[in-house]
């Protein structure tokens, strides 16, 4: 009999855990809380009503900065400098002196070639007088002609070997640092300073072959560098290269950006982006919405009550939005928060919505 009776304790002692796992299940205050009789507790989740935005379809790329005009400023012919007419740094005009070179032997050479062209004039007017009486031959006169075109011409030679002893700014532009002294003696083809018009800056970019399509003069370009982290310089296209690079399969691109303030310096590493055009119908979502699974992106979207994984196609971002081109729809209900507990199916407790428009909102104010 004492066998018999621990049997029976045993039963009882079964049967009590039975219904007590049997009221855990159904309690009532999951049921209240969205659950559903027998199905477990429901998840709370916060959602995000998709709604329609403009994004743009923009290129990242990196680029350097060139000045729209930039020469080495350098002597033509030897000689010593004998005048500088400039700052280093200095913002010049077109035509301004920059250097003068010792020109005493030039000049003397000048004045001498004057009076031998003025003897000649002269010597030919007389001839001339002469022929219209007989008194001289034909030949003499053009032989003085000839002497005349001659001490011209040798007039002229020296007058450019003197000019060369100045140089001129050819552009408007800033002065670099000076590579002589007053004083100095320059071969030809020595380097004096540089001269760089700064007050448009181009900046010279790549962009993949697969955009050529979109790139046309007039785009939009947004470019940013490290030593000036709170701004942007904008500009735009003004030419794209004929030409694809055979090696990184990319297109040259051209903008210029404006220099008002002169921040910009020619050899500048820039980030740049390239606005190929806009879409303003397009659905976004949170990015925290999404679930990567290897190539594939998933999210999910609350339909009465209950969770439903929809795989979706995405497009551009834009301030921590994420364009939706497949899978979602204006108006549809997708998950933000509470997506770790989340299956397929499940029951789901909203416990908060948000929409596109308080969403930008936030994104304006830099919440």
């Amino acid at each position: 009999m004492r066998w018999l009776i621990q049997i029976v304790g045993l039963l009882v002692v079964a049967g009590v855990i039975a219904l007590a796992w049997v009221w855990l299940e159904d309690d009532p205050a999951d049921q209240q809380a969205g659950g559903r009789p027998g199905g477990g507790s429901a998840v709370p989740v916060e959602l995000y009503e998709a709604g329609l935005g403009t994004v743009e379809q923009a290129v990242e790329a990196v680029g350097s900065t060139l000045a729209r005009e930039s020469i080495d400023v350098v002597a033509e012919v030897a000689g010593r400098v004998a005048a500088i007419g400039f700052e280093e740094g200095q913002q010049v005009s077109q035509g301004d002196v920059l250097f003068e070179l010792d020109r005493s032997r030039e000049q003397a050479e000048l004045r001498e070639a004057i009076a031998q062209r003025d003897d000649a004039r002269t010597k030919l007017r007389r001839a001339q007088a002469l022929r219209e009486d007989g008194s001289v031959p034909q030949a003499q006169v053009d032989e003085l002609t000839s002497a005349v075109a001659s001490a011209e011409a040798r007039v002229a030679v020296v007058e450019t070997r003197l000019r060369e002893r100045t140089i001129r700014a050819p552009f408007d532009g800033i002065t670099g640092l000076r590579e002589i002294s007053l004083g100095a003696y320059v071969a030809p083809g020595t380097r004096l300073t540089t001269l760089d018009d700064l007050s448009v800056v181009r900046l010279d970019f790549s962009v993949p072959e697969r955009f050529l399509s979109g790139l046309r003069p007039g785009l939009r370009v947004q470019a940013r560098n490290v030593g000036f982290a709170d701004g942007t310089f904008e500009g735009q296209v003004i030419r794209v290269g004929s030409r694809v690079d055979p090696v990184s399969r990319s297109v040259r691109v051209q903008a210029e950006i404006p220099n008002d303030e002169g921040l910009l310096r020619s050899g500048m590493f820039m980030t740049t982006r390239l606005v190929l055009g806009q879409r303003e119908d397009a659905v976004l979502v949170p990015e925290e919405a999404l679930l990567a699974e290897g190539a594939r992106v998933y999210v999910f979207l609350v339909v009465d009550d209950m969770a439903r994984r929809v795989e979706v196609t995405t497009g551009q971002r834009r301030q921590g939005m994420v364009e939706i081109r497949e899978g979602v729809g204006e108006g549809d209900q997708v998950v933000t928060a509470g997506l770790q507990r989340l299956r397929d199916g499940a029951t789901v407790r909203v416990v908060g919505t948000e929409s596109d428009n308080e969403r930008l909102a936030d994104s304006s104010s830099g919440r």
